[in-house]
Parts: structure tokens; sequence; C-alpha cells
């Protein structure tokens, strides 16, 4: 179970390529029955493809930090993006562990993230975990 000697931990994912196709579907999906105005552009909700999911998947199978997954609630996340992110950009990520929290018989962890496409810093982030006990 992850604890306080975990905060610090780091975390990084190798540079993912965004590419046209995907990123079009990515927006195609969450549009739903809206036309998407900007077919070529990046969504920004795509940060999950590249930064959440590469480096979140790293914390989950790291046996030293032990996160239960069957208790795993993810409470809160949001990006705050600094430079757009364009089709054939290679994206590399890390996610730190900030904190680790008991509180009410569960474990919060706050998560730091960052991403960049070489020299340019396109987006910063945050996750919380939650992991509840299960019997």
């Amino acid at each position: 179970m992850p604890d306080a000697s975990h905060v610090g931990r780091v975390y990084r994912a190798p540079g993912v390529t965004v590419e046209a196709e995907r990123a079009r579907a990515f927006a195609d999906a969450i549009a739903g029955d809206d036309t998407v105005a900007e077919p070529e552009a990046v969504p920004p909700t795509f940060a999950a493809v590249y930064c959440l999911f590469p480096t979140l998947g790293q914390l989950f199978g790291d046996p030293d930090v032990g996160i239960n997954l069957a208790g795993l609630i993810h409470g809160e996340q949001r990006f705050s993006f600094h430079e757009p992110v364009r089709p054939g950009d290679v994206v590399e990520s890390q996610a730190r562990i900030a904190s680790v929290q008991e509180k009410r018989g569960m474990t919060f962890i706050d998560v730091e993230l960052e991403a960049t496409a070489g020299d340019r810093r396109v987006c910063s982030g945050r996750a919380l975990l939650i992991v509840r006990a299960t019997s």
C-alpha cells in the first residue's frame, strides 16, 4: 500500500508519437453527434493518451508502491495546457507522487503530471487517486 516513503517517486514515459488518425478518432468519439470543428487539431483531452495512461500505468505496476487496483478510485483529474500538441509531435511525460495521506481508512495519492514535446512544455496536471481497502 502506498505510504509517505513513496513521495517523490517519478515515472517517466518514453515519447509517444501523436498520430493524426488516432487523435481524429478520439475527437470524433468525444464529440458525439456534434461536428468536430478542427478535424486536424489534437483535442486537449488527448492528454489522457500521451500523458496520463503511460505514466500512471507505470505507477500502477510498481510492486513497491502496491496499489490495489480493485480498490482504486480516480478521484480527480485536471490539466493545464501551455502549448498545443500537433499530429506528429513526440510527447514525453512524467508523473511524480506529490503526497500520500491516510484519511477515513483510505489512502489519497496526489500525482503531479508533466508533458513536453521537444523543448516545449505542452501540459501539466494533477491526478488524485484514492485507494480504499478491499476485503
